[in-house]
């Protein structure tokens, strides 16, 4: 594989409800209908698909998902609404030695420090460069004042000697971030006061959740590519069905989606009128979602923007963002090996 060949985690998405995935003559197939009725949704060479996300009710033939695990395509399964569910995937190519050096690691107090500082440093110095690149135009005292806040908040990080002090300095440098971020929004119908998920209860917050949903994914991917243990972390700390590591390499890069949402509401990609809102029998706000469209829109710009090309800090290539998340995750594994030190991801 060369250095631009990202695409082994090329991604297949099935949003049809009511669908089937085959796989005939080494193609998948998604078809709608029955019998005489039956019609080809998407028919492509397996061997352009990496991994295959599933939203809502989607039936897969046992020769389809005997053919992914064979092959170690994932398939992950979502809800209709991007909520996530389950991955079925292959446990058969694991590392124990790395695994057992990843458990080591993590309860090496000073190596521990170590990683969380670089985690955090790296997703601080992010927010800073979007905050001013997209603050240029703008006469904004709050602005200004934000990134200043980011970059003592990041230098300050370099001292911290526990991870929770380091966790302490993240948790300052989201109030500030995030309380600036609606700033930058130039569309009416949209607003963002503060991040909320877990359920979204906005349009904004909808957006950057199911972003973050998708790059999460897609770190995981990589982190089992890479036969490393995706639920032992060194930032995050450990709980059961979390994925720690997965977590932790994915703060670097959250940025990328802030400024991917940014886009679409202010070049007027997807509009406010594609979003609805889900309350309770008492009126609270269930959750805020995006329409099949918008998901759609989404979709194909999330898939855009992983074939955008950044230069990755530490080697200097200039790649896919895709192939840079592949790279961070191989340079953490590095790392963990003590055969290099770690350079986080920095936005130039």
């Amino acid at each position: 594989m060369t250095i631009e060949d990202a695409a082994f985690l090329r991604t297949l998405y099935i949003q049809e409800q009511g669908t089937v995935l085959r796989i005939e003559n080494e193609r998948f197939r998604v078809t709608e209908g029955e019998d005489e009725n039956e019609r080809d949704i998407v028919n492509i060479p397996s061997i352009k698909v990496g991994q295959i996300v599933i939203f809502g009710a989607c039936m897969v033939t046992p020769a389809a998902m005997r053919f992914c695990l064979m092959h170690r395509i994932p398939i992950v399964l979502l809800s209709s609404r991007g909520k996530y569910f389950s991955r079925l995937e292959s446990t058969d190519d694991v590392n124990i030695e790395l695994e057992c050096l990843q458990f080591d690691r993590s309860t090496d107090a000073r190596f521990q420090v170590q990683c969380s500082r670089n985690f955090v440093q790296g997703k601080i110095h992010n927010a800073s460069v979007l905050l001013k690149r997209r603050s240029e135009e703008r006469n904004s005292l709050r602005l200004l004042d934000a990134i200043r806040q980011l970059q003592h908040l990041e230098g300050a990080v370099e001292q911290a000697d526990s991870p929770d002090t380091v966790r302490g300095f993240e948790g300052r440098a989201a109030a500030v971030y995030f309380g600036v971020l609606g700033e930058l929004l130039d569309r009416e119908g949209f607003s963002f006061s503060k991040r909320t998920r877990r359920p979204p209860t906005d349009p904004v917050n909808a957006m950057l959740s199911f972003g973050y949903s998708l790059l999460f994914n897609n770190i995981f991917s990589m982190v089992r590519i890479h036969r490393l243990h995706p639920y032992v972390g060194f930032l995050h700390a450990d709980k059961p069905t979390h994925p720690a590591l997965v977590s932790d390499l994915i703060e670097e890069f959250r940025t990328v989606i802030d400024g991917m949402v940014l886009g679409l509401v202010n070049r007027h990609v997807i509009g406010p009128d594609e979003f609805s809102i889900v309350r309770r029998s008492n009126g609270q706000i269930r959750g805020c979602y995006l329409s099949d469209h918008a998901r759609k829109v989404f979709l194909r710009e999330f898939e855009n923007l992983m074939h955008r090309r950044t230069t990755h800090t530490s080697t200097g290539y200039h790649i896919s963002y895709r192939r840079c998340l592949d790279l961070q995750v191989q340079e953490f594994a590095l790392f963990l090996k003590g055969e290099k030190e770690y350079i986080p991801f920095r936005r130039r």
